[in-house]
């Protein structure tokens, strides 16, 4: 036997010896990925492999695969194209199998699928995507939603997730901005270490996104450019990396941005010195899709080779997509001395080095039953409890919890459609695996008698005017409204058409006709509502009825006048599959919402950015204020609560917190530091701890928060981590723009 056959070695043992045993061609397979959704063909009731992937495997012993079992409009896989749960294990064995025979050494494949909030596959959970997520502030579901798309993965056959997504959301125009927890780096950071421990915990390898500062982008526009300097880098963008580093991560995806023209795919300094040498990250790293031949494209190589070369020497070890680019480019590379094998094998051994820690050279097979796991009823329950979580009240003048309504009209584009419901990166889904609002609260009508009428109204981007009237009639006639509006991240139409298999055919609209406005690559210039919804909702408020408004969207909207007019306006975010449920019982009172803002909300598109820690206080515009429209962490309660008795002993800060209302509920208690002195600017506050708590009505808890380095120091100019003494502040209450404060001095 091989030393690297021998599981009682070392993982670093192992792949020493499976290196010098490999040809530069074997090497070079282990740094490409191909896309596993093109490599196969449904026929019938079977699967099998196309002929350009055994090819190309006949040539180059491939080392990973994306997407074997992704399924959206982008992979043109659906209910009848894809991969269904209970034939999973089967198509992911199919490409093992094949890649195994054909393997000299027996070198294992590695599978990778999206799942930014739940495993992208057909017939899995499906969560709210990461601002609904981070809304909900609670670090432990969100380890446990992390558990549960691992253990979907594993069930699937599956050897890693891209997720979470760590990018800091400080430009809402940027199309991503639904995908992440929060525009504070401390939320993002202990959302993302809680992932990631959830992932791992299933045996899954985590693949953090995206390395790094793809959050704060030119203009709000995809891809371009962050301008920002190294100090600024380290104490924000960094920090959730650093963490979710610590908690287990072994694979990063770089992004398709640079950093002050340092390219994330191509820099040594971000790549090596920065990623590897100062956060101690010992995994493999895997470009964004096309990211090494942006390289090229962006004038930063001559040529294949030389991209191919900058982006391996960078410390960039795997491209997916483009096969042919990256592996001729480091064959062109070889030959002309831009590279040397050692190169080669340094990236090559990271890859491997992961496959041996995973297991994946004794058991490189699925064998689960992932129809019993997928989409389980402990995963679901963990779906509605997140929905639940993430449900943010922005306004109430009373009429929640709806009381005395005998005829509800249920009004809007938002209503009713499933997919619009779950955001980008999502499956299709069968419709009966979605409970929209309508089903939500048709459900809770039938249990209260309550007639509930029905009708569009209009559309997310639509100017078509033509359901307004429709729209009146039903309001004048019902005696109250609950008006969905919001965005859409999906390329699907409204319908889900069964074939005459019965499988699930969703309809994919064309550009004319799409209403996408939010989702990887549409950025956005203006953040109001699209088209003609908020005409709609001028028309309906001149019914005289109560207008209850609910918002299903992906990035923060002007939502001046709906909080001046409306009668209650609740903020779903795209709540996933369980959402209108979720959204039913906020309205009927069943569940007291306690979400709060990860993301402050603009006044206008012409404030951002408008985070709520910059380096001093925003002064106002002759024509606007300077401050956001609501503050991050804001939310709202059926329930009041107060705050006394604020106090520092040490490094530990307390306080008392009473439910001073009628009925129970939860309070997100937020912690938030300023330095008084500092060598650097530092924000002029910084969340440093929060907590989720419940209390009964009239009860009180005294709530407590540890000061450790970490959220006390800071990276100075010199780039060095320092906890210095001196005069602090310390807030504490219900959002950053209500805080109870007091000062201490931390000694030397």
């Amino acid at each position: 036997m091989h030393p690297f056959r021998n599981p009682s070695l070392s993982p670093s043992r192992r792949t020493a010896d499976l290196l010098g045993r490999m040809t530069v061609e074997e090497k070079i397979g282990q740094l490409v990925k191909l896309d596993g959704f093109r490599s196969y063909e449904r026929v019938g009731d079977g699967f099998q492999l196309r002929e350009k992937f055994t090819s190309t495997v006949d040539r180059w012993v491939i080392g990973s695969m994306y997407g074997v079992i992704r399924a959206d409009w982008w992979t043109e896989r659906d209910w009848e194209t894809g991969v269904p749960p209970a034939r999973m294990n089967e198509v992911v064995n199919l490409f093992q199998h094949y890649v195994l025979e054909h393997s000299r050494l027996g070198i294992p494949l590695y599978i990778a699928e999206e799942a930014p909030h739940g495993l992208m596959a057909l017939g899995t959970t499906v969560f709210p995507t990461g601002l609904g997520m981070g809304s909900t502030w609670d670090s432990g579901l969100i380890r446990r939603i992390g558990e549960t798309i691992g253990a979907e993965a594993r069930a699937a056959g599956v050897h890693a997730v891209y997720s979470p997504i760590l990018d800091i959301v400080r430009d809402p125009r940027w199309s991503r901005a639904e995908e992440n927890y929060s525009e504070d780096a401390y939320l993002t950071s202990r959302f993302g270490s809680a992932m990631v421990r959830g992932i791992v915990s299933q045996g899954i390898t985590s693949t953090l996104k995206h390395f790094v500062a793809h959050g704060s982008p030119e203009g709000g526009h995809n891809q371009a450019s962050s301008h920002l300097g190294m100090i600024e880098l380290h104490n924000c963008q960094l920090r959730p990396f650093r963490d979710a580093i610590r908690a287990g991560a072994k694979s990063i995806m770089s992004a398709y941005s640079d950093v002050d023209g340092e390219s994330s795919s191509g820099s040594y300094h971000l790549l090596t010195e920065i990623l590897r040498d100062e956060l101690g990250y010992e995994g493999f790293v895997v470009a964004d899709r096309g990211a090494i031949p942006l390289l090229l494209h962006s004038r930063l190589a001559a040529d294949e080779a030389e991209a191919s070369a900058r982006a391996l020497k960078a410390g960039c070890d795997v491209d997916e997509g483009f096969l042919e680019f990256h592996t001729e480019g480091l064959l062109e590379a070889l030959r002309r001395g831009l590279i040397s094998e050692a190169d080669l094998d340094v990236a090559a051994g990271r890859i491997l080095k992961v496959k041996f820690e995973m297991g994946l050279f004794e058991h490189p097979y699925a064998e689960e039953r992932p129809v019993e796991i997928l989409r389980s009823a402990k995963h679901c329950s963990v779906a509605l409890e997140a929905a639940r979580k993430a449900m943010t009240l922005l306004k109430n003048n009373g009429v929640l919890p709806l009381r005395g309504c005998r005829k509800l009209a249920v009004i809007g584009p938002n209503a009713d459609n499933a997919m619009n419901q779950l955001g980008d990166y999502s499956a299709p889904q069968l419709r009966e695996s979605v409970i929209t609002v309508l089903d939500g609260l048709r459900g809770e009508a039938r249990e209260q008698e309550i007639e509930i009428s029905y009708v569009r109204g209009c559309g997310i981007r639509s100017f078509d005017r033509s359901g307004f009237a429709q729209a009146r009639e039903i309001a004048e006639s019902a005696d109250a409204v609950v008006l969905v509006l919001g965005g859409c991240s999906t390329k699907y139409g409204t319908e889900m058409k069964r074939t005459s298999s019965g499988a699930a055919s969703p309809e994919i609209l064309p550009p004319e006709k799409s209403e996408k406005e939010s989702g990887e690559g549409t950025d956005r210039a203006e953040l109001n509502l699209s088209g003609v919804q908020m005409e709609l909702f001028r028309h309906l408020k001149e019914s005289g009825k109560p207008v209850i408004v609910v918002l299903v969207q992906g990035r923060p909207l002007c939502i001046g006048e709906l909080l001046e007019k409306a009668d209650a306006l609740l903020l779903a975010w795209y709540p996933g599959a369980f959402g209108g449920r979720a959204v039913a019982e906020v309205i009927f009172g069943k569940y007291n919402p306690a979400g709060r803002l990860p993301v402050s909300i603009p006044r206008c598109s012409a404030q951002i950015p408008v985070f709520y820690n910059p380096f001093k206080e925003r002064d106002d515009y002759i024509d606007c204020p300077g401050s956001p429209e609501l503050p991050f962490g804001f939310g709202l309660s059926f329930t009041t609560f107060s705050y006394q008795e604020l106090k520092v002993q040490g490094r530990q800060v307390s306080v008392t917190v009473t439910n001073t209302g009628l009925r129970a509920g939860e309070e997100v208690v937020q912690f938030y530091l300023t330095d008084m002195a500092s060598s650097v600017k530092r924000p002029i506050r910084e969340l440093c701890a929060f907590e989720r708590v419940f209390l009964e009505a009239g009860a009180s808890r005294v709530v407590t928060a540890e000061l450790t380095d970490d959220v006390l120091g800071y990276y100075n100019e010199k780039l060095q981590f320092v906890v210095e003494p001196g005069r602090f502040r310390i807030g504490v209450g219900g959002n950053s723009g209500n805080l109870m404060e007091t000062e201490f001095v931390l000694p030397a």
